[in-house]
């Protein structure tokens, strides 16, 4: 049964149409890459599927409930990584996730904290204000707030933007393993070679719809790329 569940998702900005009868089903233990060029509509499907924004039209529900009359009990569910890194530049990268521990009620924050600051190997600088943070270290640590409240539901938006290789190693054997445990997780990125390693299942998205779909193991990389550049290409000419 699928835990996440999208049906028919039209959203319109004014008169522009972002997203166009969008469907898709989200299972436990399985990790969904919805692939798409900047534009194709990837950051806000994944906003909807959040419940931060509301589709113009269309169904998202979780475990066969409407996720926007259950808001708050589902938002806590979330783990939500989108373009903004959401930390406070004031606050040191400690002080930001003791504050997002806080939101979501975790009693022994501090050793969630440690935890997860060794595993992305940002322990010796979370007692320096974020905003002496490189790219890279903002990212890492916008991850860890992610995941901080271990999230039934992990969306990503793009989460290599800022990784350096080691950063991009350590986030995918997290996932590896969250998807392992039983989690729901989808990520969207335009680095089809970073995606398809680590996918179960895959979609690609242009211009507000999704073109194709597939099981990882049914379709070779190669074969993916072909498929997305022509697909891509004929929606651009």
């Amino acid at each position: 049964m699928a835990t996440l569940k999208a049906e028919k998702i039209k959203k319109y900005f004014g008169q522009r149409k972002v997203l166009s009868n969008v469907n898709l089903q989200l299972e436990n233990g399985e990790l969904y890459v919805l692939f798409g060029p900047n534009g194709s509509g990837k950051t806000t499907f994944t906003l909807i599927i959040s419940s931060l924004l509301k589709p113009t039209e269309g169904l998202v529900t979780f475990e066969n409930k409407d996720i926007y009359k259950q808001d708050a009990s589902y938002r806590k569910k979330v783990g939500l990584l989108t373009h903004s890194t959401f930390l406070y530049e004031n606050l040191t990268g400690f002080e930001n996730l003791k504050f997002y521990g806080a939101l979501y009620g975790i009693l022994d924050i501090k050793r969630r904290i440690d935890e997860l600051s060794l595993l992305f190997e940002i322990e010796t600088r979370m007692n320096e204000s974020v905003r002496n943070f490189s790219r890279g270290m903002k990212q890492r640590l916008s991850i860890i707030r992610t995941l901080i409240h271990n999230p039934e539901v992990i969306l990503m938006d793009e989460p290599y933007t800022g990784l350096d290789e080691i950063g991009v190693q350590i986030l995918e054997g997290q996932l590896s393993n969250y998807r392992k445990s039983g989690k729901v997780i989808f990520m969207t990125t335009h680095n089809l070679l970073r995606g398809y390693g680590i996918a179960t299942r895959i979609g690609i998205l242009s211009r507000g719809r999704i073109l194709f779909e597939s099981d990882k193991k049914k379709i070779e990389r190669n074969e993916l790329n072909e498929i997305y550049r022509r697909l891509i290409r004929n929606e651009t000419f």
